[in-house]
């Protein structure tokens, strides 16, 4: 769909809840709203965290995607 300007790229590879999510929001403290952050993660738990998360933050959860080696790429866009 629509092309976004990636500002931030966080791995969180190898990392588990909740510390995907405290990387994910010490990332976007020091981003500008509007800015999207790509994050990389294994946690299966991001499925469940990430959405609720997003929700409770006002923050855009834009996609999330798993490819063949079970790595999430999650797209969120900084309210």
């Amino acid at each position: 769909g629509k092309k976004v300007k990636i500002i931030s790229s966080l791995d969180a590879v190898g990392l588990f809840c909740p510390i995907p999510i405290v990387k994910l929001k010490q990332e976007l403290e020091v981003m500008s709203s509007k800015d999207v952050v790509e994050m990389l993660a294994d946690d299966p738990g991001i499925l469940e965290d990430i959405p609720a998360w997003c929700k409770e933050t006002n923050n855009k959860l834009l996609s999330i995607e798993k490819n063949q080696e079970d790595i999430f790429t999650v797209y969120i866009e900084k309210k």
